[in-house]
């Protein structure tokens, strides 16, 4: 089927919208004495205004509507090393284990990491038998994202010494942490703020995991924050970022589903305005269908929660526009622990608003616990949990995604029983690495017997008096013709032919060219992109993401 172009689709109308051209035009002139507004603005998605618009193939409400493609996921390519493991000094804060419900941030040339740990507990007499307890916030340095060293900070003594990794967080420093995200945020006007944290902490009276918050001029120095993210209720965090000028915090919680029923692990949002107070309100972020008998938590035979639940809510990273992200899906299973137990893989959710996401392909892991398995065991069969975060870093032409290992293994008696102890002679936990090229998350290519195919864009206002050029992620270029409307499917004389420009038939970012015509001429207006497919024997094209970006 041959894809006719846009202005015969419309040729109809257009033939009694001479006045509408003549008022398009004056709009365009009188567009260009508007004061220069530097934001891009999705109307129809739900998007905050950025200052670039990022489009990307497995998004539904940047891509609406589409006509014989089929979307495809990118499979990531996992490191089977983790690039971070458990020390080899049994006196280290994370002698036991490593785990990422944490941070990686890339500044400077530098990588740095927030992670939090288990260390080894030894009998009287220097024994190692499985005992361990969680220590507090750890922080690791990196030249090149993969081998990483644990710097000596001299904040907290630690067994008798302050040679160690540990990061001081409020009056109890060696309090133990169950999760820690960081975000840096260069809008910030408070220096002493630039750097804001989240973090995981054991409520010893309510017996609950809650959420607190902590600020820093340079990622090492914290000072705790007066409120706390989550007040006096239960989370366990997936991440943090800032969409459209909140602050969100992204966990697990629990709740009462439809008539009472118990709900098992769900994805809640934290929302912030400053980062210094906290809506009391927590709004549901993410949830998967729940049975109508047998619902809940599931940490024991009798509580039910047989089924995939939300583990950790959601680890996601702002683009401005749109966050994308990982969820855990934790197959909640009897028994909960060891072989035969509980393994987690990671979901690919994505949300135009930061609070409400919505699942890619429902159902469909996006990185596989097989994939990305922890260490094993010899002779053993213990099932791996995966830990997303909001470390999804865009490095040179790749997309890096940290994510965690946890060896699902069974436990023994606590010798120490004390509140937070536990024993397990092969509990492990591991930093790990998964890549894609860069944003190509997914990409849409011709359906099967078909020979060509197309698509709209959700209506995007550009900029006011700011030059616009329009960048495409994709493979098979010259397969593309790439048509500009206005936000009401009407064509744009001049802008039915263009073409991504680029030496290579494969590019990250092929600027669209049109003849005799710039997008910087559509300055402030309301526009819809048409993408037309044509395969040939010297072209398959597919489609990872677009871009819209101040041309420089």
């Amino acid at each position: 089927m041959k894809i006719p172009p846009l202005s015969k689709i419309t040729s109809a109308r257009c033939i009694g919208n001479v006045g509408y051209f003549l008022l398009s035009a004056l709009v365009a002139s009188a567009g260009a004495t508007r004061p220069t507004d530097r934001f891009y603005r999705l109307p129809m998605a739900g998007s905050p205004a950025s200052q670039e618009a990022l489009l990307l193939a497995v998004d539904a409400k940047a891509f609406p509507m589409m006509l014989d493609l089929t979307l495809h996921l990118t499979k990531p390519n996992v490191r089977r090393d983790p690039v971070l493991v458990p020390s080899t000094n049994p006196d280290a804060p994370d002698s036991k284990a490593v785990h990422f419900n944490g941070t990686v941030i890339r500044e400077n040339g530098r990588f740095r990491m927030w992670y939090y740990a288990f260390h080894s507990i030894p009998t009287d007499n220097g024994q190692i038998d499985g005992e361990f307890g969680i220590s507090p916030i750890c922080y690791a340095e990196s030249s090149d994202g993969l081998s990483w060293t644990r710097p000596d900070l001299g904040q907290v003594e630690w067994r008798g010494n302050r040679r160690n990794n540990i990061i001081a967080i409020g009056p109890d420093p060696a309090r133990g942490s169950n999760c820690v995200t960081v975000i840096r945020d260069d809008e910030e006007p408070r220096p002493e703020q630039r750097y804001k944290m989240a973090f995981g902490f054991q409520d010893t009276e309510l017996k609950i995991s809650r959420i607190g918050a902590a600020v820093s001029p340079d990622g090492l120095r914290w000072t705790r924050l007066a409120n706390d993210v989550t007040g006096k209720s239960f989370g366990e965090i997936g991440g943090l970022y800032k969409h459209g000028g909140n602050y969100v915090v992204n966990a697990q919680s629990w709740g009462r589903g439809e008539g009472e029923r118990p709900q098992g692990r769900t994805g809640y949002a934290w929302i912030s305005p400053d980062f210094d107070t906290w809506l009391p309100e927590p709004a549901p972020s993410f949830k998967v269908a729940e049975p109508l008998v047998g619902s809940g938590m599931g940490t024991n035979p009798r509580d039910g929660g047989n089924y995939t639940q939300v583990h950790l809510g959601v680890g996601g990273a702002s683009y401005g526009n749109v966050v994308v992200g990982l969820w855990g899906m934790w197959h909640n299973r009897q028994p909960n622990w060891g072989e035969g137990g509980i393994d987690c893989d990671l979901g690919l959710v994505l949300s135009h608003n930061g609070i409400q996401f919505e699942e890619v392909v429902k159902g469909v892991p996006y990185i596989r616990s097989v994939d990305s398995p922890a260490d094993p065991v010899p002779g053993r069969s213990f099932p791996t949990v995966l830990n997303q975060s909001n470390s999804i870093l865009n490095v040179g032409d790749e997309t890096w995604i940290y994510h965690g290992r946890w060896r699902n293994t069974d436990f023994q008696p606590s010798r120490t029983r004390k509140q937070f102890h536990h024993r397990s002679v092969h509990y492990w936990g591991a930093v790990a690495l998964a890549t894609i090229p860069r944003d190509r998350w997914g990409g849409l290519a011709i359906s099967v017997g078909k020979d060509s195919g197309s698509l709209w864009s959700t209506a995007v206002t550009l900029p006011a008096g700011i030059p616009t050029k329009l960048g495409v992620n994709g493979s098979g270029l010259k397969g593309f013709r790439i048509e500009v409307a206005d936000e009401h499917f009407r064509p744009i004389a001049g802008f039915a032919d263009g073409r991504a420009i680029s030496p290579t038939d494969d590019h990250l970012e092929s600027e669209v060219r049109w003849s005799g015509r710039t997008l910087g001429e559509l300055s402030g207006r309301t526009v819809r992109i048409r993408t037309i497919f044509t395969g040939s024997s010297e072209s398959s094209p597919r489609l990872y993401a677009m871009k819209l970006s101040p041309a420089r």
